[in-house]
């Protein structure tokens, strides 16, 4: 009897653990609408998840299904992914983040919400099945999962080839990304088969080709160049060069302020000084991130498009360096702010209705950070960045919107230091003229990459034309409008002047019409010094800049009399510069003449 007894104690404790562990995992379920959907696709993707609890978070996560099963598991690339609470939405002041998904439904077990597609958000838009996958940070509910299809528009032209592992045997489901040329900005991708071969269609132009994946790197010099012309059927091969044996870069990405948060699904970039091997990585569910490269000195770069459905601030330019001439690195660990003030409004294009997905591009004054954010289905955006009282931020439509190219927009500059909100609409206006020329040395010497762009008032608003980058021989062309102009070669950040190492002390201005006009640039060494234009301001006094590089010692010396080489005399020496242009003074100014000249050194 008493073992009957214990028996049957034990099999009633083992059906209570059963109805414990059977509440315990809920049955949650996701669904994702529509399911399949072509490259071309100009809506959202709709998230619903059920089965969840009252102001429950959950992660959702992407994955790259590269072998069809509709599993994700180690192995495959981690799109993206991110915390989405129910009946949940990042409110900065009153104002909600549309760029950051948000719970839309209304129910209490239910979570509904949209994310943006295809350019220019890398990689959304890719060809081949993608994976969505809800799980709960607590270990709640059984993970569930759902599949998407993206397929090839029906499109009369299109490029195909295969993407070879190290020139010889093909490379299984690859990542073809198609690059819009002359401004590389992301057009499409497509996922090569088992055998490497893979099927894209784009829209005519022309394109540059890379076949990616993790683990391998490519020679940037060496990438594909098609053009697409209408019903043209392109084949380009491609090839990868597997990284696996030789040093690795590895590190993590994390919350800055919390630093235990990690960041899974985070596309890293990774560039061999000089830009001609290129790699990409992405972070796993721990936030983790291991890179295949070769001994040589390289820069990791973060795409901000792709986090910001996060709100989270990337640097404007490498996010970290890191040499490997002496084998790998690892401890390559990246924290990333999260925003916590907000530029918002509208979208629209000249006749009001609303622009949707496209990308708004924040930058702060001394270029050191970046944060992006998108336009919703009624032209709504949001772009969350740093609350700040020492350098203001500068927004506008980032340069890589497919559609502008008709179009200038009025340009939006407000700062915000106190405050943590911004309210700035944009519009369109037409393309009526253009603005072009050529950018060189003082010596002559054409000046290829640099990005230019041109600012003017047009009755009471402010606009800028679209970032257009040199070409091999200098040369430029703007979209304009009527209106007084004033040109510009970028001086601070990615494909600038600075990077280059010159700068540029002239204005330039240009009236249209004429429709056609042209203004030709003529930009100085960063060490080379220069001075500005002398401006009289009292009986004695009378100031000029001088122009150099920052960190640069220069000499300054002055003569009255020109005749004699030896009649030159020191006036100041300038050690560090601490900025360009450096403004000078001469408060013993007379009526004989004085001549001023500046060199690098001592």
């Amino acid at each position: 009897m008493k073992l009957v007894k214990s028996w049957l104690v034990c099999s009633l404790a083992g059906a209570l653990w059963l109805a414990v562990g059977s509440v315990g995992r809920a049955q949650v379920t996701l669904s994702v609408t529509p399911a399949v959907i072509s490259n071309t696709y100009p809506g959202f993707i709709t998230l619903k998840i059920t089965g969840l609890t009252n102001t429950e978070q959950v992660t959702i996560q992407r994955w790259l299904d590269t072998d069809g099963s509709g599993l994700a598991t180690d192995g495959k690339p981690l799109l993206e992914a991110f915390k989405i609470r129910e009946s949940g939405a990042m409110v900065v002041n009153g104002i909600t983040n549309v760029s950051v998904p948000y719970d839309s439904d209304s129910a209490t077990d239910t979570l509904t919400t949209t994310l943006n597609f295809g350019p220019p958000l890398a990689l959304m838009d890719i060809t081949g099945q993608q994976i969505y996958r809800v799980t709960s940070p607590s270990g709640r509910f059984t993970p569930a999962s759902a599949t998407l299809l993206v397929t090839n528009a029906s499109l009369p032209q299109s490029v195909s080839g295969t993407v070879y592992s190290n020139g010889v045997a093909g490379l299984p489901h690859a990542m073809v990304v198609a690059l819009s040329q002359p401004n590389n900005n992301y057009a499409g991708a497509a996922m090569a088969d088992s055998n490497g071969h893979y099927y894209l269609t784009l829209p005519a132009g022309r394109y540059g080709l890379l076949g990616l994946f993790p683990g391998y790197y490519v020679d940037q010099t060496l990438a594909g160049q098609v053009t697409l012309t209408n019903g043209v059927q392109a084949t380009n091969d491609l090839t990868a060069t597997n990284g696996f044996g030789g040093p690795v870069i590895a590190g993590r990405v994390y919350d800055a302020t919390t630093t235990t948060n990690a960041l899974g699904g985070v596309m890293l970039q990774a560039s061999q000084s000089g830009g001609r091997l290129f790699a990409i990585g992405f972070t796993d569910t721990n936030g983790n991130f291991s890179i295949p490269v070769t001994s040589n000195n390289w820069s990791l770069k973060l795409d901000g498009t792709q986090l910001a459905h996060r709100a989270y601030i990337v640097p404007e330019n490498n996010a970290a360096s890191v040499s490997t001439a002496l084998g790998s690195v690892s401890n390559v660990n990246l924290g990333l702010l999260k925003g916590n003030a907000l530029y918002y409004g509208r979208f629209v294009d000249a006749a009001g209705a609303p622009l949707v997905n496209y990308d708004l591009s924040a930058n702060d004054s001394i270029d050191q950070f970046k944060a992006n954010g998108f336009t919703d289905a009624n032209g709504n955006y949001g772009v969350a960045i740093l609350n700040s009282t020492n350098s203001p931020w500068y927004l506008s439509p980032a340069a890589n919107n497919i559609g502008l190219e008709n179009f200038i927009f009025n340009a939006q500059q407000m700062t915000i230091y106190s405050a943590i909100i911004g309210l700035n609409n944009f519009f369109l206006l037409p393309i009526t003229a253009q603005i072009s020329g050529r950018l060189t040395d003082n010596r002559g010497v054409p000046l290829s990459g640099i990005s230019m762009y041109a600012f003017a008032n047009v009755g009471t608003n402010a606009f800028i034309t679209a970032n257009v980058d040199t070409d091999t021989n200098g040369n430029y062309t703007l979209g304009a409008a009527s209106g007084n102009w004033s040109v510009f070669a970028n001086a601070a950040g990615s494909h600038s002047l600075a990077d280059a190492g010159y700068y540029d002390p002239n204005s330039h201005f240009v009236v249209i019409p004429p429709t056609n006009a042209v203004v030709n640039l003529a930009v100085y060494p960063a060490s080379e010094p220069l001075f500005g234009q002398a401006t009289r301001v009292g009986s004695s006094q009378f100031n000029f800049n001088l122009y150099g590089a920052n960190g640069q010692n220069y000499t300054l010396q002055m003569s009255t009399n020109l005749s004699s080489t030896n009649n030159w005399h020191t006036v100041l020496v300038i050690s560090n510069l601490p900025s360009s242009p450096y403004l000078l003074q001469d408060d013993w100014a007379t009526n004989g003449a004085g001549f001023f000249r500046a060199f690098q050194g001592p």
